[in-house]
């Protein structure tokens, strides 16, 4: 009996697979409506790019069609779920330019936001300009949205966003205390105490602005913060 390859299988699996979603039931390509179904099947089986290329058609050759708001947001959400993030994010960012005050807003500025939560490095010692628009965003998301459905996990990404921010400022002043440079250290854990007073580290980050100075030859300084640690302790 002769058996079959494991890489012939997969390359039968992946045409029936293909095939199975191009004969499946296609939609009237005259109209802007089977248009849209049609991205809409494509990017269900992910085919991304052709359901795209269906998204796109609606933009040029239905101009008139009150689906070119739909079809914004399908081609945001297609680059979101093809994971190519980045991407995704500049389609949300243009249709939130494009179309402020449509009800949609609410939910393209939660996706922007889980756009650059994506993004995010895995630790504060690497690039966190995507984890300060995840706070950005999500408290744009908030203050113009109170009441928006996506108000609990928005609140719960600012705070993992704003803990990695606040790491990364922690770590620095590390760094500068580490190399010698007191007086740069103890300004970054002043901007610690400052921006995330909420901080389980504040304490630490109070204690070592405090040694900073004095090292730095600032004692008047070191005191005015020693006197700040002491009535947080009472």
């Amino acid at each position: 009996m002769k058996i079959l390859r494991p890489s012939f299988i997969l390359f039968a699996l992946t045409l029936i697979g293909t095939l199975s979603a191009c004969s499946a039931k296609k939609h009237d390509l005259t109209t802007d409506a089977g248009t849209l179904a049609e991205g809409e099947r494509y990017m269900n089986d992910d085919f991304y790019e052709e359901a795209r290329k269906q998204f796109y058609r609606i933009k040029t050759e239905f101009p008139q069609s009150s689906l070119q708001v739909q079809a914004d947001l399908k081609i945001a959400e297609s680059y979101y779920r093809e994971e190519s993030y980045k991407t995704a994010a500049s389609s949300y960012e243009e249709f939130i330019k494009t179309y402020p005050g449509r009800p949609e807003i609410p939910d393209a500025l939660f996706s922007l936001g889980m756009c650059y939560v994506q993004q995010m490095p895995s630790t504060a010692q690497r690039d966190t300009r995507a984890t300060a628009k995840v706070v950005d965003t999500f408290t744009r998301l908030l203050v113009d949205y109170p009441n928006n459905s996506h108000i609990a996990e928005a609140q719960k990404h600012i705070i993992e966003a704003r803990h990695q921010l606040a790491d990364k400022i922690f770590e620095i002043g590390r760094f500068y205390e580490k190399m010698g440079d007191y007086d740069a250290a103890a300004k970054r854990y002043a901007e610690f105490v400052d921006q995330y007073a909420d901080n389980p580290r504040v304490g630490e980050a109070m204690e070592r602005e405090a040694r900073s100075l004095r090292r730095a030859g600032k004692n008047e300084q070191a005191d005015a913060v020693d006197a700040k640690i002491k009535a947080m302790k009472k």
